[in-house]
C-alpha cells in the first residue's frame, strides 16, 4: 500500500524563499576578505585618528599651560591693582569718616546748646504758667469755698425748715396714735368687762348647778334614811308578835 505526502503550502514558500536567498560559498568567502580588508583599514584609520589626537592634545597642554601662566600673571596684576585701589577707597573712607565725625560732634554740640536754652526757657515759662495757676487756683477755690458757704446755710436753713415739719408732723401722729390708744383701751377695758360679767354668769350658772346637785344627794340620802328607819321599825314590830 502506497501513501502520497503533499508539503504544506507555507512550507514550499519557504523553501522558495531559501532557494532564492541562498549564497554561494565563493560569495561569502569574498565578503569575508572584504570585511577584513575594512577591518585593517579602519583600524588603520583609527591609529591615525589617536596619533593626530595625542598631538593635539599635547599641543593643547602646551598652550594652556602658557595660558595659564598669562592667567596667574594677569590675576596678579590685577590683585594688585586692587589692593592699591582698596588701599586707596579705604583710606577716603576713613578720611570722610573723620570728617563726618567732626561734623557730627559740632552738630551735637550745637544741638546741645539748642536744647540747654529750650530747655531753660521751658523752665521759666513752666515756672511762669505755674505762678499763674497757683493764683488761678487759690481764686477758684476761694470762689468755691464761699459758694460751698452758701451751699452750707442754704442747706441747714432747709434742714431746719424741714425738721420743724417733721417735728410738727410727729407730733400731730404723736396726738393721733394717743388718741387712738386710749380709744382702742377703752375698748379693750369695756371687752373685758363684758368678758368679766360673762364668766361670772357662767361660775355662778356652775355654782348653783353643783348646789343642787348637793341638795339633790342631801334629798336623796333623808329619803333612803327614812326608808331605812321605816323598815327598821317593821322588822322590831314582826319579831314582836313571833315571841
Amino acid at each position: 500500500m502506497s501513501a502520497n505526502t503533499k508539503m504544506p503550502t507555507f512550507m514550499k514558500a519557504m523553501a522558495n524563499v531559501a532557494a532564492e536567498n541562498k549564497v554561494s560559498s565563493k560569495v561569502i568567502k569574498a565578503k569575508m576578505a572584504a570585511k577584513a580588508k575594512r577591518a585593517k583599514e579602519v583600524s588603520k584609520e583609527r591609529a591615525l585618528e589617536l596619533s593626530e589626537e595625542k598631538k593635539n592634545a599635547k599641543e593643547l597642554a602646551k598652550l594652556q599651560k602658557i595660558a595659564d601662566k598669562e592667567a596667574a600673571k594677569q590675576a596678579k596684576a590685577e590683585a594688585k591693582e586692587a589692593a592699591k585701589l582698596e588701599k586707596a577707597k579705604a583710606k577716603e573712607a576713613a578720611k570722610l569718616e573723620k570728617a563726618k565725625a567732626a561734623a557730627d560732634a559740632k552738630e551735637a554740640k550745637a544741638l546741645e546748646r539748642q536744647q540747654a536754652k529750650e530747655a531753660k526757657a521751658a523752665e521759666k515759662a513752666l515756672a511762669k504758667q505755674a505762678k499763674i495757676d497757683a493764683i488761678e487756683a487759690a481764686k477758684e477755690e476761694a470762689k468755691e469755698a464761699k459758694e460751698m458757704e452758701k451751699q452750707q446755710a442754704k442747706e441747714a436753713k432747709a434742714a431746719e425748715k424741714l425738721a420743724a415739719k417733721e417735728a410738727k408732723a410727729a407730733e400731730k401722729l404723736a396726738a393721733k396714735e394717743a388718741k387712738a390708744a386710749e380709744k382702742l383701751k377703752a375698748k379693750e377695758a369695756k371687752k373685758a368687762e363684758k368678758l368679766a360679767a360673762k364668766e361670772a354668769k357662767k361660775e355662778i350658772a356652775k355654782t348653783e348647778k353643783v348646789e343642787a346637785k348637793k341638795a339633790a344627794k342631801l334629798d336623796r340620802q333623808d329619803l333612803i334614811q327614812e326608808i331605812v328607819e321605816k323598815l327598821g321599825g317593821e322588822e322590831t314590830t314582826q319579831v314582836a308578835v313571833e315571841a
